[in-house]
Parts: C-alpha cells; structure tokens; sequence
C-alpha cells in the first residue's frame, strides 16, 4: 500500500509539473510577444471578456504564431459557449454543416466553463495546431488547420459578427472604453 501511496505522489508531482511548465511557456511567449491589440467583447450592457492579441511580430498574420488571451468578466457555462463558437463559425464562407458536426468534438475537448476572472489563451502556430490554456487544466492541442482558422476568425475574420472587436484587436482602432 505505501508503494502505491508513493507511485501517486510521484505521478502527480510530474504531471503538476509538466503542466506548469506548459502554463510558464505560455507566459513567456505573451511576455515576449508584441501587444497588437485589446478590446472587450460585450453582450447588451454586460462585459463577457476582454481579449488582447499578441504576436511575435509587430503585426497581425497567419503565417506567426500568436495568442488570443481572454480575461473573463462573467462566468460563462461550457454548452453555451460552444453552442455560441458553432453559430459564429455557420456564419463563416465555405464551412459546411458536415464539418460544424465534427468540430462540435474539438470544441468539448478544448472549451470549459470560466467563471468571472478566469484567464484563457488560445495560441495559433503556422502549421495550423491551435491550442486551448485555461488556469488550472491540461492544454489541449488539436492540429486542423481548417477548425483552428475558422475558430480564431470568431474574432479576427473579415466575416466576425463583431467588426468592432476585430479593429481593436488588430490595432486599427482604439479599444472601447
């Protein structure tokens, strides 16, 4: 029984510490990218999150890697917000319900309930893998490519139901105040 004991601490101590150090490159890829933009996302009179897009480079692109980072203002229940990521993404050119059905998986793999001052991080990376932080949970990687850019055009495709949002993330406007 003490060896099973002692197989447990060991195993928990090298998973808190793999995830600690996914959460700290996480960290030091915000603290060494550049800021492009901020905004909050706001529904009616209530704040839902406030969102910044940091980059590697100066400016928004594809082709870099970058981080949406969310702050989040109220609490948020998982099934609603994927309900809400599968509405917006509908909305978008060239995405068909064949594929809305499939990506409805990733999203109960990547999204979580949040409650009001949880911070999220979604990084994109070139090749096309998205990847899910949230404080306090194990990141969830998923390589495809077409999910990850129709998931990220939420907030930064020409097409986003928040146009507004989209300017101030890229640095084209000042962010609401």
């Amino acid at each position: 029984m003490k060896l099973i004991i002692q197989a447990c601490i060991i195993c928990l101590y090298i998973f808190t510490a793999m995830f600690a150090g996914a959460t700290d490159i996480l960290q030091k890829n915000i603290q060494s990218f550049a800021l492009i933009g901020e905004g909050t996302l706001k529904v009616f009179v209530w704040d839902l999150y406030d969102l910044k897009l940091f980059s590697e480079m100066n400016s928004f692109s594809w082709q870099n890697k970058f981080i949406l980072e969310f702050d989040y203002k109220r609490e948020l229940k998982k099934d609603k917000v994927i309900e809400a990521s599968l509405k917006e993404m509908r909305r978008q050119k060239g995405v068909a319900e064949k594929q809305i059905n499939a990506w409805k998986t990733y999203l109960e793999q990547g999204i979580n309930t949040v409650r009001e001052g949880t911070k999220a991080a979604v990084e994109w990376a070139p090749d096309g893998q998205i990847t899910f932080h949230y404080e306090g949970k194990t990141p969830v990687i998923i390589s495809d490519k077409h999910f990850a850019k129709s998931f990220i055009n939420i907030w930064l495709g020409r097409e986003t139901s928040e146009p507004e949002l989209r300017s101030a993330l890229l640095g084209k406007r000042q962010p609401n105040t």
